[in-house]
């Protein structure tokens, strides 16, 4: 009986450790999908430079999908000119699915929560609905998921928005346990004060929020130290060009002529269609300048 405890208690202790394990391998393709989280973390690049100093000699690419207000029903993905591009939420829940199946994803960072936290606790059984589906459709058997759990909001009328937002986390954390998924919870590491600089405007995080969510996913995921061989003049480089790149990818996804290439005047130019194909060779040479400046 003894032998048969130990044993339990190591495979517990296994499965444990496995699901608290994280690595990015060679070839990985790594996307971030969720709401203004993922959004706004284009304009800094800290999230995927702290990835990227971890594994400097591995092949990796990033490709980030947020969008803001979005939800894990994709309500944000359903509107465009005249709901031509997308149509109604069931429509827009398909292209978000369809969009990321496209770029066959080994590992999808996964942010949501926010948004829909203003249902209440009647959206509370709706939310776990629509996350596990979410997470069933954009993954395959070997696609590894790490959720995010987002930051408190701070500010006047703040304390009842963070009371659910606690419920809605925990749901997260939830799912995460039963699909033995990664975690990174933003609400306690970035437990933010007035005037401490963490947001722009109480609900969307600065430039210095963003390192600071960096630093936390750092420690949350036990990631590597990384390695002490690029100046930090070089690491700035480093991250101006994942930005750049990023950029890049948002134009090509979501092109500011959107009537032409997707909506009700797409037959009138019909060679606007073609455009946002024509930024992946731009990408290519900022993914290329990314590897450069990996190198010692």
């Amino acid at each position: 009986m003894r032998i048969l405890l130990i044993l339990v208690a190591s495979v517990s202790v296994q499965l444990t450790v496995a699901a608290e394990t994280f690595e990015l391998r060679d070839q990985d393709r790594v996307v971030f999908l969720g709401n203004s989280f993922f959004e706004r973390a284009l304009d800094h690049g800290y999230l995927e430079l702290a990835l990227t100093l971890r594994w400097p000699d591995k092949h990796l690419t990033f490709r980030n999908l947020g969008w803001d207000g979005d939800t894990v029903y994709g309500h944000a993905r359903t509107g465009g000119r005249r709901r031509a591009v997308f149509g109604n939420p069931e429509e827009g829940f398909q292209r978000l699915v369809e969009h990321v199946n496209s770029l066959k994803p080994t590992v999808v960072f996964v942010a949501y929560g926010f948004n829909e936290c203003f249902d209440g606790e009647v959206g509370l059984k709706p939310f776990r609905k629509g996350f596990q589906r979410l997470l069933r459709a954009v993954g395959e058997e070997k696609t590894r998921f790490v959720l995010v759990i987002p930051p408190l909001p701070q500010g006047e009328g703040a304390g009842i928005v963070c009371a659910t937002l606690k419920r809605y986390g925990a749901v997260i954390r939830e799912i995460a346990d039963e699909g033995e998924h990664s975690v990174v919870d933003l609400m306690d590491p970035i437990r933010l004060q007035q005037g401490a600089g963490h947001f722009e405007n109480g609900i969307h995080l600065s430039a210095f929020g963003y390192q600071q969510a960096a630093e936390a996913m750092v420690r949350q995921l036990s990631l590597p130290a990384a390695e002490d061989r690029l100046s930090s003049q070089v690491e700035e480089s480093l991250r101006r060009a994942i930005v750049a790149k990023n950029t890049l990818y948002y134009h090509r996804w979501r092109p500011r002529n959107d009537a032409f290439v997707y909506g009700e005047r797409k037959d009138e130019q019909k060679i606007a269609q073609t455009e946002p194909a024509k930024f992946e060779p731009f990408i290519a040479k900022q993914e290329a300048l990314i590897r450069k400046l990996l190198k010692p």
